[in-house]
């Protein structure tokens, strides 16, 4: 879906530099990375993409440092995708540098994909963790 928005953000504008599809490709990229990154992490913890058994792997290694590094690198990932606070500095930049049609397709359709994979990923996935979870999804040590 982030290819058609990219070519979308630059398609009509006639003017030089196209700056909406230049911050919205290369950010839409450094996105990704954390993404996949994250998720590549994950499933060489686990070797499966089953978010079950993803959850029952992270119940038996909780501290495995994997587990600890890769669902932080997906939220990241995913903060980007739907412009949560601190990713969301981009977003105006992309919104006036792209025609009005495609900035309320970039503001509805991404958005509403990203948040309904997040959804999915948080529903069965930190069943996995430890009763410490949070605290394994944002800090790699606890100091006590």
């Amino acid at each position: 879906m982030s290819l058609s928005l990219y070519v979308l953000a630059g398609l009509f504008k006639r003017e030089l530099p196209r700056r909406g599809l230049d911050e919205v490709l290369l950010l839409g990229a450094f996105a990704s990375s954390f993404l996949l990154y994250g998720i590549a992490l994950i499933y060489g913890a686990t070797g499966t993409t089953s978010l079950d058994r993803i959850a029952a792997a992270m119940t038996a290694r909780p501290r495995d440092p994997l587990f600890v590094h890769g669902p932080r690198l997906v939220l990241v990932g995913f903060g980007f995708k739907i412009s949560s606070v601190p990713f969301h500095m981009w977003v105006p930049d992309v919104y006036q540098g792209a025609p009005t049609s495609v900035t309320a397709l970039i503001a509805t359709g991404s958005k509403a994909g990203a948040f309904a994979a997040l959804i999915r990923v948080l529903a069965v996935v930190p069943r996995g963790l430890a009763p410490d979870g949070a605290a394994l999804l944002w800090a790699a040590r606890r100091s006590r």
